[in-house]
C-alpha cells in the first residue's frame, strides 16, 4: 500500500496514504490534522496536504509561514516523485518507492506467422515473360535454321513430321518421295517425246 516516510530530527516512522482518489491527508503540528507531527520546529499548524489523484500524489503547501520546500525550491503544488525528499520545516517526507505499485508492463503481441506476400499485376507479369523467354528464343533458333535453308528446308521438316505423325516412318516418305519426282521426270520425258521425237530431253534421236 502507498505510504510517506517520516523522518524528523529524533524520530522515523511511516504513514500510509488513501488510495481512493480525492483523498487528502493534512500534515501540520495541530492535533486535529490526519498526520500530526506536534513538536516539530518550522512546521505550521496545517502546513501541507497530500491527496491522491489517478496519476499519482499531490502534495499541496497551505500557505504555510516557511514554506514545503523540495531541493531548496519552493512547492505550491506538484505530484510527488517517488523517492524525492519534500521539507515541512525540520520534517522530512518521502513518498516511498517501495510501496508505489509497479508499472504493468506493456504485453507486445508477437506474430509468429510470416506475412504473405502479395505479388502485383505487373511483377507476375515480368515473371512469366522471364520464365517463356528461353522457350521462345529456342523456338526461333531451330525454326531459323541455317541461312538459305530456311524456307525449303523447314517445309520439307513439316511434311516429313506430318507424314510421320500419320504412322509412316521417315524412311518410307523418302522412297515415297523419290518415287513421285522419278514419275513426274517419266511424265516430263514422254510428254517430251511426243513432242519432239527425242527420248530424254537434249538427245537427238538417231536419224533426225
Amino acid at each position: 500500500m502507498p505510504r510517506i516516510l517520516i523522518r524528523e530530527p529524533n524520530h522515523f516512522y511511516t504513514y500510509e496514504l488513501p488510495v481512493a482518489p480525492g483523498g487528502a491527508v493534512v500534515v501540520g503540528s495541530a492535533p486535529t490534522c490526519q498526520l500530526a507531527l506536534p513538536g516539530v520546529g518550522g512546521l505550521a499548524p496545517a502546513h501541507a496536504r497530500i491527496v491522491c489523484q489517478p496519476q499519482g500524489y499531490v502534495i499541496e503547501d497551505l500557505q504555510s509561514q516557511y514554506g514545503t520546500l523540495q531541493n531548496g525550491r519552493r512547492v505550491q503544488a506538484e505530484y510527488m516523485t517517488p523517492g524525492a525528499e519534500y521539507m515541512l520545516g525540520a520534517a522530512c517526507i518521502t513518498l516511498d518507492p517501495a510501496s508505489m505499485p509497479a508499472a504493468q508492463p506493456q504485453q507486445v503481441q508477437q506474430h509468429t506467422e510470416a506475412p504473405k506476400t502479395t505479388q502485383s499485376a505487373p511483377a507476375k507479369e515480368a515473371a512469366q515473360h522471364t520464365a517463356t523467354k528461353p522457350r521462345v528464343m529456342k523456338k526461333a533458333a531451330s525454326a531459323g535454321g541455317s541461312g538459305g535453308t530456311a524456307g525449303g528446308g523447314a517445309d520439307l521438316d513439316k511434311l516429313v513430321k506430318k507424314y510421320e505423325r500419320g504412322g509412316g516412318s521417315k524412311l518410307t516418305f523418302v522412297y515415297v518421295l523419290i518415287l513421285l519426282l522419278l514419275a513426274f521426270y517419266a511424265g516430263i520425258a514422254l510428254r517430251h517425246w511426243q513432242r519432239t521425237g527425242n527420248c530424254l530431253p537434249g538427245i537427238v534421236a538417231d536419224g533426225n
